[in-house]
């Protein structure tokens, strides 16, 4: 296969003669010998596995709708022992010499007086905060995780390509392809013996514990939020970890403390691992209008009663323009030479550099000194005269924020894709942990990222995929032995959940209800529309039909919604631009669902993965044949209906029963009564009582059969009352039968013990939340629905019926205002025992 970059790099898989080297000749051979269909098969396997898992990493770029899903190789990356050991070695040396210089930068300065390194190169930088000096640094410590990208030069030897010492992206991903490759070719594993990476998160966590002086130390992981690349990470990691994924807006500044607003008020938070960059931490501090950060923060550090990991201040380690100096810092700090040399670096503000490089700028990958952005070269080929001339009086215009590195550099290996065997580039990222004693630990693995057949380029940012990568067991490595002082206290309570992740889970009951709803109708109708009907009979059901859609959030469309025609129910499963159709309403459930991807279980996950796929597969064609459109409309509401259920029952196996999950069943039950309540008054007036006088019993009985079969229920009515429709017992049933599941009383009575659940003294909002719902809950029960049926109205006004039934209805809907305000919108409400504000 002949190399298609211009550049010669290093072969990875091969030897001098072109045959697999060694270690990978098992692998090799047994994805060679498979036909290319169940090649491909295994890929549409594994990045099915990776979606299942929630594993994306959503670059906005070619997709979007959504996030893109993450690649993996099916061949894995191996270091063999003798290669890995002095890579962990190189790792730890180049770590401690960098925390010496962060030491150094931010207080005496002595590298820059002792004229080794630039001083505007250093104090001019990005990522220099001056306000970090003086500040502590948990554990005085500057680095506790790390990473180091790693690429082979032309002649095979391992080399520094760039520090990833302040944020050690892409832990997750070397965590999770492992995890997916196993279940899809667990036969790989059986050829070598490799080390396990299944305990970092654990020793992440048992790191960010050690910064705390509590017992039971509060540790939270902040993330930019859901619209970062990189979310899913966080998410992994926090699940993994079992600690709070946080945003600012959760966090607090209160009497010099950080807290965490969760829905019983108040949380004191002791570290925080911090995925947002130094510069958006602390808009008191840094950049005013940072909406990430929290404000306050750097003041609580100041007060130490608060760790962030990394340290504030460890970004300027990254900053490329220092990899060229990389070699005298380490000589400088710890009077050794290098043991991992660095990828020959040039940077473009020292005027020699800059002219080396622009004489032969075609030959180099030109970067900026921050971020994943390639202005020219990178993906091996040799640049045309036009984007050179570009590059060239982009650098001159202000050179100093640009380095260069030859294209030579960077692994070719082998990668399948869609069952085809290609060449890539790989370059691979290793993680190191500094512990509590301050030695420092290189995780057993790495991030090995490939260009693929859609980038051409190994960054993430840049479209990239990825191979799991295996560090064998060395022959003479000795079982580990079990450590007693890593047991934790099994009595350590669990720590409360936020408000936002609360309202996420509630909003993620709604409108799964508000789906199962809808689509229960709509196949309903489209059963009843295939059954024997005469036309009486059909007339007399039609009356019904649209009385009782689900109400819509917002405005209504401007097209008039109706499930009397087949175009009509097909628009309210799959038209994108109605807001309460089946698919608005799932894209909805799954963006709340995806928002709190770290405490889904990753069984609930894939049920919701698959829910939302299903439905995005379908292409909207509303001028279709009538008897198309009501087939779509009939099978994918069925599916709904089946997987919606499937959810919640996975989610009840698989999950904590937490704060989180409480109001995910509360928003669940409130939708469903609010749905009932609705369907009961629209149909109270026009049905219950006006067709009583003009119409005869039978059609009457139609009317209310087909009533209660929309709303499923029919064979609960007959089950208890072994009887005709009447609307008595019907009223009865919907609105305060203990047992029916529809029942709004049953209802509300499941939403008020999920409320109290847990707390043996309630709060003011608990206390409130839960007597607005009792009130209510003896409202409906006192209501004497015979008496309101056989009331007449007057000529000029509702039936009594009707108006009672409206005010009901109202008041339902308002409990959705008294939850929000009680537990919802961000809680500032302090538990007993934290301190006042303000003090006599």
């Amino acid at each position: 296969m002949n190399s298609p970059w211009h550049f010669g790099t290093y072969d990875e898989m091969s030897d001098p003669d072109g045959r697999p080297r060694q270690v990978y000749t098992a692998l090799f051979e047994r994805l060679q010998k498979m036909p290319r269909a169940q090649l491909r098969s295994l890929d549409e396997r594994l990045e099915a596995t990776m979606r299942e898992m929630g594993v994306t990493f959503d670059i906005h770029r070619d997709r979007p709708w959504g996030s893109r899903s993450w690649f993996c190789d099916l061949l894995p990356q191996i270091f063999t022992p003798a290669e890995w050991a002095p890579l962990e070695a190189g790792v730890r040396q180049r770590l401690r010499a960098f925390e010496y210089f962060l030491k150094d930068i931010y207080g005496p300065k002595q590298i820059l007086l002792d004229g080794v390194l630039p001083i505007p190169l250093v104090l001019g930088s990005e990522f220099f905060q001056r306000s970090a000096a003086g500040l502590p640094q948990p554990g005085d410590a500057f680095l506790h995780l790390s990473g180091l990208a790693i690429c082979r030069l032309p002649n095979g030897t391992l080399a520094v390509k760039h520090h990833y010492f302040s944020h050690a992206s892409g832990m997750s991903y070397m965590i999770q392809n492992r995890r997916a490759l196993t279940r899809v070719i667990p036969q790989s594993f059986h050829d070598t013996g490799i080390h396990s990476i299944s305990d970092v998160p654990t020793s992440i966590v048992e790191m960010l514990r050690t910064h705390s002086g509590e017992s039971d130390p509060m540790v939270v992981l902040l993330t930019p939020g859901p619209l970062s690349p990189a979310y899913s990470e966080h998410s992994f990691l926090g699940r993994r970890m079992g600690i709070p994924l946080v945003q600012g807006g959760d966090l607090l500044v209160l009497n010099d403390e950080v807290y965490l607003k969760t829905v019983s008020g108040l949380s004191k938070v002791d570290v925080i691992y911090s995925r947002v960059s130094d510069r958006w931490l602390d808009p008191m501090v840094f950049h005013r209008d940072s909406m990430l950060g929290v404000p306050g923060l750097v003041h609580c550090i100041r007060k130490k009663s608060v760790a962030v990991i990394n340290a504030i201040g460890a970004q300027l380690s990254d900053d490329r323009a220092l990899l060229p100096f990389s070699s005298q810092i380490i000589r400088y700090y710890l009077g050794e030479q290098p043991l991992l040399p660095t990828v020959p670096t040039y940077w473009l503000g020292d005027h020699d550099q800059r002219e080396l490089v622009l004489s032969e700028l075609e030959r180099f990958t030109i970067r900026g000194l921050y971020g994943e952005r390639i202005y020219l070269g990178g993906d091996g080929k040799l640049p045309s005269g036009e984007e050179i001339r570009a590059v060239q009086e982009e650098i001159l215009s202000d050179p100093a924020r640009y380095v260069a590195q030859p294209q030579a550099c960077d692994a070719e290996t082998i990668s399948f894709q869609d069952g085809q065997r290609r060449k890539s580039r790989q370059d691979h990222i290793l993680f190191a942990l500094r512990k509590n004693s301050g030695d420092l630990e290189v995780f057993p693995g790495a991030l090995t990222r490939v260009s693929t057949k859609e980038s051409p380029f190994t960054s993430s940012e840049l479209g990239g995929g990825s191979k799991d990568t295996w560090v064998q067991v060395d022959a003479d490595i000795t079982s580990d032995e079990w450590d007693p002082s890593r047991q934790i206290d099994s009595k350590i309570p669990l720590h409360g959940v936020t408000s936002r992740v609360a309202e996420s889970y509630y909003w993620l009951g709604r409108y799964l209800e508000r789906a199962y709803d809808l689509a229960g109708m709509v196949s309903v109708i489209e059963s009843l529309e295939l059954e024997e009907l005469n036309p009486t009979e059909r007339m007399n059901y039609r009356p019904v039909w649209n009385r009782i859609l689900p109400m819509l959030e917002g405005s209504p469309s401007s097209s008039r919604r109706t499930i009397s025609s087949p175009e009509g129910r097909y628009r309210l499963t799959f038209d994108p631009g109605e807001p309460g159709s089946v698919i608005s309403t799932i894209h909805r459930a799954f963006n709340n669902a995806e928002s709190v991807l770290e405490t889904l279980s990753l069984d609930s996950w894939a049920v919701m993965s698959g829910l939302r796929e299903r439905f995005d597969a379908v292409l909207f064609k509303p001028d279709a044949p009538a008897e198309t459109l009501a087939n779509a409309s009939r099978e994918f509401c069925l599916f709904a209906r089946e997987m919606i259920p499937r959810f919640f029952g996975t989610a009840k196996c698989t999950m904590l029963a937490d704060d989180g999950w409480n109001f995910c069943e509360i928003g669940q039950l409130l939708e469903r009564a609010a749905i009932t309540a609705n369907a009961a008054t629209s149909i109270a007036g026009p049905l219950l009582q006006s067709s009583r006088a003009s119409l005869r019993p039978h059609a009457v009985e139609i009317r209310l059969s087909a009533f209660l079969r929309l709303l499923n229920s029919r064979d609960i009515y007959r089950r208890i009352y072994q009887m005709r429709i009447e609307p008595l017992p019907l009223l009865e049933l919907l609105w305060k039968n203990p047992v029916a599941p529809r029942s709004v009383v049953q209802c509300l009575e499941g939403c008020a013990a999920r409320i109290r659940k847990g707390e043996k003294v309630l709060s003011p909002a608990t206390d409130r939340a839960w007597a607005t719902l009792e009130n209510l809950i003896k409202e409906i029960q006192s209501t004497n629905w015979e008496e309101l049926l056989d009331e007449k109205k007057t000529s000029s006004s509702k039936s009594p019926l009707q108006s009672h039934s409206e005010r009901l209805l109202q008041s339902l809907l308002g409990l959705h205002t008294v939850i929000c305000d009680s537990f919802l919108n961000r809680q500032v409400l302090m538990h007993s025992e934290t301190k006042p504000l303000f003090k006599n």
